[in-house]
């Protein structure tokens, strides 16, 4: 597939020598895309909230000079910086050629990172992992659940009533309680959902790494950040996580084996304030530092390099079982698979989890985690 007519380049690529952009290709079809690791693209399509979009240009080549002011270390990257995605006439428009463009790219084993773009953008990379008929697991950095159709963030309750659905789950980290309706956060219990509002997340961003290294599909609305921090999102938020926290949270994205596409979404494409630019680009930093620091560990491939314990659980009735990694001291635990659904959900048994959950296992108790898991096959 030749996709450079799918994007208009940056104006600018130059950079200082060693940093992030010097690692960087322009793309053009006569390059080899397995060659590369990660593809940066630059999305101006923000039409669901009929935003205005003037300067992108602008704003996209300033996202580039940031990048190229932070340097890399330890690691050669291989990254090529697609451009500007042009966008269509219509939305669908849009969806259609991005769809087709993350499907090749996915297929070729390369992450993209999406930049701009309103957070209904997740939806049209699902519909790409669609095509594959590939199931998936999607977690949001967001201040809204997005499953409300009613409402004006509802792009996982678009996906959630599409059929056949290949959606095993979805995750939202940081919602705000007063933006969510209790119908929306009931759907999500009997969805078997995760869902962590912003209290349980502030301040203890490790106990979400779990998720995060779930996900095929991570998308981050910049409106999760407090405006304090970051200005310049679509909505800006007087409560949401700080930056670092944020930064954090893409760097877990990075380390992440499962994840395929990265979605950084909801920027005002017209305002955007300079300190605003230079966090955007220490987001994607932090997910590329992560992505080389990537240590390739699952259990259903290497068990010498884990340690196994099984819990008995409810006077021997059955067992947990869990693993730690020798080298990171992460943690997994099995999910026992319906034999029915074996070939469908053979890549969701062994699912991320933290030392708490194997704790709640040794006091006699399922673990949250589990049970959501082991319902959703059923």
């Amino acid at each position: 597939m030749e996709i450079a007519s799918y994007f208009d380049p940056l104006g600018n690529m130059q950079s200082e020598k060693t940093s992030l952009v010097s690692e960087m290709v322009a793309y053009s079809d006569s390059l080899d895309v397995k060659e590369f690791d990660l593809a940066i693209m630059y999305v101006p399509e923000n039409r669901w909230n009929g935003q205005g979009a003037s300067n992108v240009s602008e704003i996209f080549n300033q996202i580039n000079l940031s990048l190229g002011n932070l340097f890399t270390h330890d690691c050669e990257p291989k990254i090529m910086n697609l451009g500007i995605f042009k966008i269509g006439s219509e939305i669908s428009d849009t969806e259609a050629g991005l769809s087709d463009v993350i499907q090749f790219l996915v297929r070729q084993k390369v992450v993209p990172i999406i930049i701009g773009g309103g957070r209904e953008l997740a939806y049209t990379i699902y519909k790409a992992f669609k095509k594959e008929e590939q199931i998936v697991n999607l977690t949001s950095i967001d201040n809204y659940l997005n499953l409300d159709e009613s409402g004006d963030y509802n792009y996982v309750g678009k996906i959630i009533k599409e059929q056949p659905n290949y959606l095993f789950n979805y995750s939202n980290i940081g919602f705000q309680t007063y933006f969510v309706s209790p119908e929306e956060l009931e759907l999500a219990d009997e969805l078997y959902f995760d869902s962590y509002r912003l209290g349980s997340v502030r301040g203890n961003v490790s106990s979400i790494e779990p998720v995060i290294r779930n996900a095929e599909i991570i998308s981050c609305s910049l409106e999760v950040l407090k405006s304090s921090d970051f200005r310049s999102s679509v909505n800006p938020q007087p409560n949401g996580l700080y930056a670092e926290e944020v930064c954090q949270i893409m760097r877990y994205a990075g380390l992440a084996e499962k994840n395929k596409v990265v979605l950084i979404s909801d920027l005002n494409l017209s305002k955007v304030y300079a300190s605003d630019i230079t966090l955007i680009a220490e987001m994607v930093w932090c997910q590329i530092d992560g992505f080389y620091s990537r240590k390739s560990e699952l259990p259903s491939s290497n068990r010498e390099g884990f340690l196994k314990y099984r819990v008995p659980l409810r006077n021997d009735e059955f067992q947990l079982i869990f693993y730690k990694s020798l080298f990171t001291d992460r943690w997994w635990m099995e999910v026992p698979v319906p034999p029915q659904f074996a070939n469908k959900y053979r890549k969701h048994h062994l699912i991320p989890c933290s030392y708490e959950d194997y704790l709640i296992a040794t006091r006699d108790d399922l673990p949250e985690r589990w049970w959501k898991a082991y319902k959703k096959m059923l």
